[in-house]
């Protein structure tokens, strides 16, 4: 018992100097109360009174709230069919390995608190990034009482998901097999309801019949049943969640040794890769003081930015596995080709897709990731050369462009192929590379401005959204502008859309570099 009296003082001495450092610096203090308040903000909003008339919802709002209980069912699945080992983290450091390990404290109650923590820990980080999210997917016409049905909803998915991962790991023999054949069977199942809705919505020619005659699979009509103040549709997640705690507890009573080799080893992965991405720049002083005496061996002053372009393609390779590629390459095809079926029927519609909708799901779903700047900025390699930090920060931000510019090429030949349409996806492909290029610049700004990997996970998450919708607006005026001049609103407006954005990231990327300039050696710990 005094193991974990020990422990939970430990974690709470963690949390409180978490609030205490939070406090000591105003602005930060500021920030994480604005997002609070935007957060509440839009709870209220989707609480209020006009919200609160009783509608039938519409297709496309059957399809999102789809989207988000299928894409949960689809992480639970995925997590018990592969057992992501490196997910699970039971032991800290391993100073708490060894005291829980000789301590004398009942294993059930070691596991119990082990869970506990695990869940609570997992849900803060989830809350603190997803938070604007979980509030926006709530359904209309909800009430105050009905939107702490939803956060429970959420909740319990998450504390599923982080607790499953042990078991999981643990499982041998025909215990595994039973996961992973479930696992598949779960992801496979919630696919089907998203593959439906997708057809439905892409209204491909003669498909609409055989899907009249297919059950309408609904699974996000959960989240509209909360709405309505239906708490039996809470039953499902809060059963998973304690089937999967229980697993947990007895995964974890009787597996001190396999608990001490598992964590140890993750503990032991991450220091290689903190080594790998920052140890010898450590060992060798400070980054920027070695880097004003090294100069490239050509008069080009991008030669050290250009070295980060190529191992960021180098650890792609390495990092990345060819199926996953393929799979990426496959989805980029099946997405571009569905768009293409549907702007055959309807093309203006289509397009207001690909302008409106696809971009701002885009921004909202790309902020919540956070911007790991930090340890790059102990690599080495990052310093090498004479190019300027703007530079470096360019070819750093810019370095994954690629990647996703394959991915939406497929995606427009394959619209291409099936609409029949040339014209449209060039232009918009070169608006879409204005688009990349501006929110990653956004996300090395808001770095710059809040560099705390706390938070990282909160309002920089918001003022990214914020950020990056205010500044597409001069890029959509710009592109307006060019089209109404020229004479040509698609081709002349793409353009002069992408070369304004390309303008706004470079502002950016300069304003980061001023911001960072003097503080690498600072915001190399953070």
């Amino acid at each position: 018992m005094n193991a974990i009296l020990s422990l939970a003082y430990a974690d709470g001495r963690v949390a409180i100097n978490t609030l205490r450092e939070l406090r000591r610096h105003p602005g930060r203090a500021l920030m994480w109360a604005l997002y609070a308040l935007a957060v509440l903000g839009f709870a209220v909003f989707k609480t209020s009174a006009p919200y609160r008339a009783a509608r039938a919802p519409s297709s496309i709002a059957l399809a999102f709230t789809d989207f988000w209980v299928c894409g949960i069912a689809v992480a639970f699945g995925v997590l018990l069919a592969t057992g992501t080992s490196r997910s699970v983290g039971v032991f800290t450091s391993r100073a708490e390995a060894l005291l829980i390990t000789r301590a004398a404290s009942p294993p059930l109650l070691v596991a119990t608190y082990l869970q506990l923590r695990l869940v609570l820990t997992a849900l803060a980080r989830g809350f603190t990034r997803f938070a604007y999210l979980i509030v926006v997917a709530i359904p209309s016409a909800t009430s105050a009482h009905a939107l702490v049905a939803d956060i429970a909803f959420f909740g319990a998915a998450g504390a599923a998901i982080a607790s499953v991962a042990l078991p999981r790991a643990l499982a041998r023999g025909a215990t595994r097999l039973a996961l992973i054949a479930a696992g598949c069977a779960i992801a496979a199942c919630a696919t089907i309801p998203l593959l439906a809705d997708a057809l439905r919505l892409v209204q491909l020619p003669g498909l609409q019949a055989l899907l009249a005659h297919a059950p309408a699979l609904h699974p996000g009509q959960l989240l509209d049943a909360l709405a309505a103040n239906d708490l039996r549709a809470l039953a499902l997640p809060l059963a998973v969640a304690a089937c999967a705690s229980a697993a947990f507890v007895l995964a974890a009573r009787d597996a001190y040794p396999e608990l001490y080799t598992l964590s140890l080893a993750n503990l032991d992965w991450r220091a290689q890769r903190q080594a790998r991405r920052g140890g010898r720049g450590a060992e060798t002083g400070s980054p920027m003081a070695r880097s004003g005496a090294v100069r490239s061996a050509t008069a080009s002053r991008l030669r050290g930015a250009a070295a980060l372009l190529w191992a960021d393609a180098l650890g792609f390779s390495r990092r990345v596995s060819p199926l996953v590629t393929a799979g990426a390459a496959a989805l980029a095809l099946f997405a571009g080709a569905a768009l293409g079926g549907f702007g055959r029927g309807t093309p203006e519609i289509a397009v207001g897709i690909l302008v409106g909708t696809l971009p701002g799901l885009y921004i909202v779903v790309t902020s919540t990731t956070g911007v790991r700047l930090a340890p790059a900025l102990r690599i080495p390699l990052f310093w090498l050369g004479g190019a300027s930090l703007t530079a470096r920060l360019a070819a750093w931000a810019l370095g994954s462009l690629w990647r996703d510019a394959i991915l939406v090429a497929l995606a427009a030949v394959a619209y291409s192929a099936v609409s029949g349409d040339i014209r449209t996806p060039l232009p918009l492909y070169v608006a879409a590379l204005g688009l990349l290029a501006l929110t990653r610049a956004v996300g090395v700004a808001v770095f710059a401005l809040l560099p705390n990997a706390l938070d990282q996970r909160g309002p920089a998450t918001m003022f990214r959204v914020v950020l990056s919708f205010a500044l597409i607006v001069p890029a959509v005026a710009g592109g307006a502008v060019a089209g109404y001049l020229l004479g040509s609103p698609l081709v002349a407006g793409s353009l002069g859309g992408m070369l304004v954005a390309l303008g706004e990231a470079a502002l950016l990327l300069a304003f980061a570099a001023r911001q960072l300039a003097g503080r690498v050696d600072r915001l190399a710990l953070s």
